[in-house]
């Protein structure tokens, strides 16, 4: 569905809620081990830290990390359509993706493939600058686009074509509805300037605040059948593995 101005109207009328960046994308994935050894092995990660609650991935401190929480059975991809990490050289990647991943070419900067458990992943190329394997966007299917369009701009999302970007990143909406009792994504992580601020504009705009993941962590739950959970960390709290 196309970006209106219906979401631009209700982002300009929130004040206040100020996005930082994305913290981390958090999976609930069968077999943490297979999953660490694809993303470090053949796409550039690192492991960052390990506690028995997850495992934590990423390209550095400074990019947005993956976090990996163990699941006693598979999970359904359902409402996450695809992570998508941006690299400054998008054949050098391609070629140290493990052997037999099936890679698709959509765009002359965008390539796709699937990660172990159904995860659909990407490359952008992303020239002059930037840490490769950062997250760039994550794709997100919904029933209602334009409901969880509103949703995210009244969070401090900016509505910018069809995309919602927090900071140097952004959510793209597909419209297809892909509930599931066992989804694959547990939350996205952002990090925002007051807990308060953005507590207060979930209420106004009568959003469901979940049962908190940590004391200094606030969960706003998108509209729609997917109950998708948007995790906000102050800009001053520590990294968590959650």
């Amino acid at each position: 569905m196309a970006y209106t101005g219906h979401s631009e109207m209700h982002h300009q009328e929130h004040t206040a809620v100020d996005l930082l960046g994305v913290d981390h994308v958090a999976l609930a994935v069968a077999d943490v081990g297979a999953m660490t050894a694809f993303l470090c092995d053949g796409l550039g990660l690192r492991e960052l830290a390990r506690t028995g609650e997850g495992v934590r991935i990423g390209a550095g401190p400074r990019a947005a990390h993956l976090v990996l929480r163990s699941a006693d059975r598979p999970r359904e991809p359902a409402a996450l359509g695809r992570i998508v990490l941006r690299v400054g050289d998008l054949q050098q990647a391609v070629a140290a993706l493990p052997r037999g991943t099936e890679v698709a070419e959509e765009a002359p900067d965008l390539v796709t493939f699937e990660a172990p458990e159904g995860l659909g992943m990407g490359f952008a190329l992303v020239a002059g600058g930037g840490i490769d394997y950062d997250l760039d966007h994550v794709i997100l299917r919904v029933a209602d686009t334009e409901e969880t369009r509103i949703a995210l701009a009244e969070l401090g999302g900016v509505p910018r074509g069809e995309a919602l970007h927090i900071a140097d990143k952004h959510i793209r909406l597909e419209e297809l509805p892909a509930f599931a009792d066992r989804p694959l994504l547990d939350h996205i992580a952002l990090r925002v300037s007051s807990r308060e601020t953005l507590a207060a504009q979930a209420r106004r705009r009568d959003l469901q605040i979940a049962e908190s993941l940590a004391p200094d962590i606030l969960t706003i739950v998108l509209p729609g059948p997917e109950q998708i959970r948007i995790a906000f960390l102050e800009a001053r709290a520590a990294t968590h593995i959650l």
